[in-house]
């Protein structure tokens, strides 16, 4: 699951990433990311680098990416069932994948280098400014998730309202524009540790990046959900932090 997250973090595009991140970790939806890997095009452009195309071999690529410093043992995200969520060999993992039309993405470092296998091409993605461990704040409301158990975020929740119609009208076109805009502007993190959540203010570093601009719309934000809340009889939204992986 870390190869994953990481991947989606480093190399896909931002506004994509946490729609990916949620179907990677629900294994009813798994199918439906893995089946878009033959001719997928929301891979960040920037970290793309193409194979000379005299070079488009395994014993070639293999050798690309140890230069690379490639782990011995990747992580495949494939459409071949045989192979998703695999840990091979570098060189055995390509001898299945190059030339053989099966769509496959091998993690050979979590968040800096991967392989790429579609039915149209073959590429690395390579990151040299690995992403950080940082401090975030997670935003909750009182109200357990039925999957997960733990309190639900307040994005989430806001999701939720708008798709169960509790906002409504201009209303849920301002959430929506303010839920875009977070999304586009502050990271996510992939995980957390739970145990060690505690109450914090909006002080982190990652919420106020953004300066008095985040703040602004933070405050419009939670009293949208404040107000939802208490129409519909839930708890209104608390604050939690830990400190957690930035992929």
């Amino acid at each position: 699951m870390q190869d994953e997250h990481s991947l989606i973090a480093a190399f896909v595009k931002r506004s994509k990433r946490d729609r990916y991140r949620e179907i990677l970790s629900d294994t009813r939806l798994r199918h439906k990311f893995t089946n878009q890997l033959a001719h997928f095009t929301d891979f960040d452009l920037k970290y793309r680098l193409p194979i000379p195309s005299n070079k488009l071999f395994v014993d070639n690529i293999s050798r690309e990416l140890q230069k690379r410093q490639s782990r011995k043992l990747v992580f495949a995200i494939s459409e071949a069932p045989a192979l998703d969520q695999k840990e091979l060999p570098l060189v055995e993992a390509l001898k299945q994948i190059v030339g053989r039309g099966m769509a496959t993405v091998l993690s050979c470092i979590p968040g800096r280098l991967a392989f790429v296998e579609t039915e149209d091409e073959r590429f690395i993605l390579e990151r040299h400014d690995p992403l950080d461990t940082c401090e975030y704040v997670r935003f909750v409301i009182g109200r357990k998730d039925e999957e997960s158990h733990v309190e639900q975020g307040i994005f989430q929740a806001a999701a939720q309202a708008l798709e169960w119609q509790h906002i409504t009208g201009s209303d849920a076109v301002e959430l929506n524009e303010l839920r875009e805009w977070f999304s586009k502007n502050l990271e996510r993190p992939t995980s957390f540790a739970r145990d060690k959540l505690c109450r914090a203010s909006v002080g982190s570093r990652r919420v106020t990046r953004s300066t008095s601009h985040a703040s602004g719309r933070w405050t419009t934000f939670s009293s949208a959900m404040v107000s939802t809340s208490r129409k519909s009889g839930r708890t209104k939204p608390v604050t939690r932090s830990t400190k957690t992986n930035g992929n």
